[in-house]
């Protein structure tokens, strides 16, 4: 919060930001937190309670309380933002006129964590793709929305995601597949402090195979038929050989960044045969900095923009249970 507090602004625009806290704890823990900046900071702070628990609920209600804004920009509540993040963001919203913006993030690790940890990329994004590049899928880590999408992408998170995570790969992929478009904004870069649960070979296994499984579900939602779980089969297969492959080359040529690559392909390909089923781990259903690495995000933070922000609305969004993905395969 500290860090979003000293974000600076576009000289040349003319811009209304504020500060969402969506409280993902029934007992409004965030609440605490949030007493110590009291009402004189630059940008006004708005905090809720959201008690239903699950990610996509925070997410939800995020979408809600930003409905009138001109963009909704996400962070996650364990992330720091250098002071010129937004104004680079916002920036490139500006010059490139897409509809996502979104961008890198690097986890900081904790004091002690295994050597593997300092030679993968699982918990840094950045140089994975160029300023300017279009993608076909983004997460909520990084990210700006702009009011276009979430008016016609709506309702936008899956509830069948509560505690596995992906609704937000689910609704980008929803997103690309409307014709918006999401671009790569490798400047606006924001750190993570990765908790120790996060540093252990045990939650690298269950992340690649939660994200694999949450790509075939996502997928299958949003275009069901024999065609996609063809096709879903053949790129878990396809996952799984590579594996073996990369295995192979790390021990011959003893490098530890292929093993790991090995370890996360083998999974996350596991991981996507299982999500043929609709089988997935509930990686969220515990709180940050558990010991297995888990965490239910006890605030997610978004933040409202644009000379329309405004107060609290959900005029024309559609009921979370009337999602048009209603069942999981």
């Amino acid at each position: 919060m500290t860090s979003l507090q000293a974000q600076e602004l576009p000289a040349d625009g003319e811009y209304a930001v504020r500060i969402v806290v969506v409280d993902n704890d029934a007992e409004g823990s965030a609440a605490r937190v949030l007493e110590e900046f009291g009402d004189g900071t630059p940008y006004p702070i708005e905090s809720v309670v959201e008690p239903e628990p699950g990610i996509p609920f925070a997410r939800e209600r995020s979408v809600e309380l930003c409905w009138n804004d001109d963009a909704l920009i996400f962070v996650d509540d364990d992330e720091v933002a250098p002071p010129g993040w937004l104004k680079t963001l916002l920036k490139a919203w500006e010059t490139t006129g897409a509809d996502v913006v979104t961008g890198p993030v690097k986890g900081h690790l904790p004091p002690g964590a295994p050597p593997w940890n300092h030679y993968s990329d699982v918990h840094d994004s950045t140089g994975r793709h160029t300023t300017g590049e279009e993608l076909r899928k983004a997460y909520t880590n990084n990210t700006l929305v702009s009011r276009r999408v979430y008016h016609a992408v709506t309702p936008g998170f899956h509830p069948a995601f509560r505690y596995t995570g992906s609704s937000d790969l689910h609704f980008f992929l929803r997103v690309h597949r409307a014709g918006f478009r999401i671009v790569w904004c490798e400047e606006a870069c924001i750190a993570e402090e990765v908790p120790v649960g996060r540093t252990t070979l045990r939650w690298l296994v269950r992340r690649a195979f939660r994200s694999g499984s949450g790509d075939t579900i996502s997928r299958l939602l949003i275009r069901p038929g024999a065609v996609s779980y063809v096709l879903v089969l053949a790129y878990a297969s396809a996952r799984v050989i590579s594996a073996i492959g990369f295995a192979l080359a790390g021990l011959l040529l003893g490098r530890k960044t292929h093993l790991l690559k090995a370890v996360r392909r083998f999974f996350s390909g596991v991981g996507s045969l299982a999500g043929i089923v609709g089988i997935n781990h509930d990686e969220y259903r515990e709180r940050h900095g558990s010991a297995d690495g888990g965490g239910a995000v006890p605030g997610d933070l978004a933040g409202g923009t644009g000379p329309g922000a405004a107060d609290v609305a959900d005029q024309g969004r559609a009921p979370l249970a009337d999602h048009p993905d209603a069942r999981l395969p």
